[in-house]
């Protein structure tokens, strides 16, 4: 009995061992066979991190390179919650919400996580980061960042835009230029201890990252500076609702300055409001009032319907049409086509623009870039709004020649008035110069471009004659610029009620559009005051804009106009008793 319950034993055991035996080979074969490459891959997972190495984020300069946008090294602060024990994770999550200003329960549950590498705070001050160091725990570390600096504060703040904390442009310059700006980011590849952590010593492949280029701007930082200056000062006389203004080279379509109030700091724009971020140079349309004058007067001088001296009776100051009336704020009798414009005759410009049909007026409205996009290279552009002869009223013939029933916005308004500073011709406003790699070789640069011919050479220098005049002698005349000849036109204009149920008889856009000098512009600026307060007379409020800052661009580049005057060569409402 004894040798055969042995023998049963052995066999029981022979077998478990040689079944237990084949499993250990099948498994040897499985793994060493059929799950050779998952486990490869889980063990250089294991042993091996790949790290992003971030591009450094291209700069944004004014047209001779000094800069508006840069990059800062900024300290953040990260943890390796697997190294951390419950305790430790409770108690260092209390002191880095104090010391960085975060919600302890937001830390926590970052330090919750089974991560070997989470972030707590990026790009934080100096302070903070000396403070977390204090705290002396390896689990918590420091590393460096770019962050991006704006180092002109809110210098052409509307017009640059800014980038969130990836560093991704989000409005403005920062977005229409993101692709070019935000470079190509690279990787590190290297060994890391059981903790997870780092060991640069044993880097084995880097891929390096290729930095952002650089974004020229066609903007002049002095003259930006200055326009900002005679803003802020008008802004602070006026207390207008708000304000924007324009300088343009009018022979290129380069932008020279834009300027927005109320503005923004973009080193803080998680702090400003949504209107403060506004460019309304591109975006606000309003109806210009008197300075849309210009384009009834041009029309008609080119069409060769009037001369300067073509005289016509204004009505002494009021005209009746049907059951509406059409005033001027002086009572004049006969006055010539120059003088009119001059004195900014409602009845006087109505009466010029009866001499064209109104479908040749509307073509020239929209020849002069009015109804359409001016085609800037920024984001968020309107278009205006102007209505074709078909749908005007019976009273459109004598509102839109003086500047109502059409909607414009102030780039509009520069680029038509470029055309009779440049000899005739609408060009293709832009903003960025051009575009330069890393290693400052340019990749990408913008041109003048003309659209269109828009009136004939000899119109051009009439109109810039006559509106010499109007700053000499007329309504402009705040804006004249001693030792400089300037041109220009005044405009107020009554804001349409809400509803479009006529015009306020408080609430006035006031502004002033003119060039400098008159021989042979140099630039064109646009200047508009949105409500300004007690007065608000463009030639009063805006006017004096214009010449505070041209007289300091051009006392700083020493430019004086010519003896000899030549024409410029062209780049490769239910009361209508306002006037100005």
């Amino acid at each position: 009995m004894r040798a055969q319950f042995s023998n049963k034993r052995f066999w029981f055991l022979y077998t478990t061992l040689f079944i237990l035996f084949g499993l250990v080979i099948y498994q040897v074969i499985q793994l060493t066979y059929f799950h050779q490459s998952s486990l490869l891959e889980l063990a250089h997972r294991q042993h091996y991190i790949t790290i992003d190495v971030p591009p450094v984020r291209g700069s944004v300069t004014d047209r001779i390179g000094r800069e508006f946008v840069t990059n800062l090294k900024v300290p953040s602060i990260y943890a390796i919650p697997r190294i951390m024990s419950a305790g430790e994770k409770t108690r260092f999550a209390g002191d880095l919400a104090k010391i960085l200003k975060l919600d302890k329960t937001f830390v926590l549950r970052r330090l919750e996580r089974d991560k070997a590498f989470v972030w707590i705070k990026r790009r934080v001050s100096f302070e903070e980061a000396e403070e977390v160091k204090k705290i002396g725990n390896p689990a918590i570390g420091i590393t460096e960042e770019y962050k991006r600096f704006y180092p002109q504060g809110t210098t052409l703040a509307n017009v640059l835009g800014f980038s969130n904390v990836d560093n991704q442009g989000l409005e403005g310059i920062e977005m229409v230029m993101d692709a070019y700006l935000h470079g190509k980011p690279g990787k590190r590849v290297t060994k890391r201890d059981a903790m997870g952590r780092e060991i640069r010593a044993f880097e084995i492949k880097t891929l390096p990252a290729v930095d952002g280029d650089t974004v020229m701007l066609t903007i002049d930082q002095h003259i930006q500076y200055l326009t900002e200056k005679a803003m802020d000062a008008a802004m602070k006389q006026w207390k207008p609702q708000s304000a924007w203004a324009i300088v343009m080279d009018p022979k290129t379509g380069e932008i020279i300055a834009m300027v927005n109030r109320p503005t923004f700091d973009p080193n803080q724009y998680d702090k400003s409001v949504t209107d403060s971020r506004r460019n309304r140079v591109i975006t606000d349309m309003y109806e210009p009032g008197s300075v849309f004058k210009i384009v009834a007067a041009s029309a008609a001088l080119n069409e060769g319907v009037v001369t300067p001296e073509t005289t016509f009776f204004c009505e002494n100051g009021k005209w009746n049409y049907g059951v509406k009336s059409l005033r001027d704020v002086r009572s004049y009798g006969t006055l010539t086509m120059e003088q009119i414009i001059v004195k900014s005759s409602n009845i006087g410009t109505v009466k010029i623009a009866l001499k064209l049909h109104r479908d040749k007026f509307q073509e020239y409205i929209r020849n002069f870039g009015f109804g359409s996009l001016t085609g800037i290279d920024l984001k968020g552009e309107a278009p205006g709004y102007t209505r074709p002869p078909s749908q005007w009223s019976k009273t459109s013939p004598y509102n839109i020649p003086m500047g109502q029933e059409v909607m414009v916005t102030a780039i509009q308004m520069a680029t038509a008035m470029s055309v009779i500073a440049n000899g005739g011709y609408l060009i293709r406003p832009y903003i960025v110069s051009k575009i330069q790699d890393p290693a400052g070789v340019t990749i990408k640069e913008n041109v003048p471009e003309i659209r269109k011919v828009v009136i004939k050479p000899e119109t051009a220098a009439l109109m810039r004659k006559i509106l010499t005049k109007v700053v000499e002698e007329g309504t402009g005349t705040k804006a004249k610029i001693p030792g400089i000849s300037a041109g220009g036109k005044t405009g107020t204009a009554q804001k349409v009620l809400p509803g479009g149920k006529g015009y306020s008889h408080s609430a006035y856009i006031s502004s002033f559009i003119g060039f400098a000098p008159s021989d042979n512009p140099r630039y064109v600026m646009c200047v508009v005051l949105d409500e300004a307060r007690p007065m608000y007379y463009g030639g009063t409020v805006a006017a004096p804009v214009f010449k505070e800052v041209m007289e300091a661009a051009f006392l700083t580049e020493g430019i004086r106009p010519s003896k000899k005057t030549e024409a410029p060569k062209p780049p490769e409402s239910t009361d209508l008793s306002m006037t100005d």
